[in-house]
């Protein structure tokens, strides 16, 4: 019985190291700086300090339980929390990819590009597998399928997410600009913001509303 003990405590010894490392990794999500030197935010002024993906992923969770019982199905809330805060893990490898693509207009980029998106869903894809796996396997498992499920936005809790999740995008430009942007920048906020909004009458309202004050607050910007 000693023995077993022993052995049990060493094994979970070992699993709880693996989450040192494993939480060491993620710590460079803090230092991922979202919109930095991506088309039209080189020109804007540049700011003292960028968000960094992880400060959007927490705002994502935050915005997911809010709406929990604003939707017009029930959720899996568990699920969507977990899927906010893992959706972007894979960033720290395959790094932060801007919808905006080359030209501000996102047609060569995952955003409107259905074959830069399937490139961008790979190189995430081996990202996740070589992040979660340094995690024991069944913990590893648990959160590359959550990850997955977001990836493959077939079930309601992943739809939903990502609506929050490009509508977060929205509200962080709102923040910086105060709607003091290039027209052509704010025509893409709008229409990459509400890509997904109709998942729910909660959210297609949300996203109006924002929408709404970009387009109040808006003044163009020039070089």
């Amino acid at each position: 019985m000693l023995l077993y003990s022993y052995g049990f405590v060493k094994i979970m010894k070992t699993e709880i190291e693996s989450f040192l490392e494993f939480a060491k990794h993620i710590e460079k999500l803090k230092n991922i700086e979202r919109f930095k030197g991506h088309f039209y935010w080189k020109d804007y002024p540049q700011l003292e300090r960028y968000e960094s993906v992880a400060d959007h992923s927490w705002r994502v969770a935050m915005l997911v339980l809010l709406f929990q019982d604003k939707l017009s199905q029930k959720i899996d809330i568990t699920k969507a929390i977990k899927m906010a805060l893992l959706h972007d893990l894979a960033e720290i490898i395959a790094g932060d990819a801007s919808p905006l693509g080359e030209d501000g207009t996102g047609k060569n980029s995952h955003a409107f590009n259905s074959q830069k998106a399937a490139e961008r869903h790979e190189e995430e894809l081996n990202a996740a597998q070589k992040l979660f796996s340094l995690l024991p396997a069944k913990i590893s498992k648990d959160l590359f399928d959550t990850w997955m499920e977001f990836e493959q936005q077939e079930k309601f809790e992943a739809r939903f997410v990502k609506s929050l999740d490009r509508m977060e995008a929205m509200l962080q430009v709102l923040s910086y600009r105060q709607g003091h942007v290039f027209p052509e920048h704010l025509d893409f906020n709008i229409k990459y913001g509400l890509k997904g909004a109709d998942v729910d009458p909660a959210l297609t309202a949300f996203g109006q509303i924002i929408a709404q004050e970009m387009k109040t607050k808006f003044r163009p910007f020039g070089k």
